[in-house]
């Protein structure tokens, strides 16, 4: 068996394997510094629909403190990160085109499929 790390001299299960069956908040102890410049850049990672479930769910409760500790900088996140839409060069391209009235589809956009699909449900004209 490998050697206890926290004891070099004694033999026997290592703490990591020792502690194995024990609920995570009895083992864990985390401390973070951030300020809220990269907080939100966390938040807005961690919010998106992409994310995986468990880090979302994380980074909602975490936006709720975020709305309780500086309501207007939420609001302000919620409506130029959260809510807004980041479009590529192409995808600008295609938009002023489609203002100018132009018939477009996505073989011509210059954009992937999903890139096609990702900027015509943003629009409004998924479907």
């Amino acid at each position: 068996m490998p050697e206890s790390r926290s004891i070099p001299t004694r033999a026997g299960l290592a703490r990591e394997l020792a502690r194995i069956n024990l609920t995570l908040s009895t083992y864990t102890e985390w401390y973070w510094k951030t300020d809220l410049h990269n907080l939100m850049h966390f938040l807005r990672l961690r919010a998106d629909a992409h994310a995986q479930y468990e880090i979302r769910v994380y980074a909602e409760a975490m936006l709720d403190t975020l709305r309780r500790w500086v309501p207007h900088t939420y609001a302000a996140f919620m409506e130029y990160q959260m809510g807004a839409a980041h479009i590529s060069a192409t995808g600008l391209a295609v938009i002023r085109r489609l203002l100018a009235g132009e018939k477009i589809g996505q073989a011509e956009s210059g954009l992937a499929p999903r890139e096609w699909r990702e900027l015509m449900a943003t629009l409004g004209r998924a479907g």
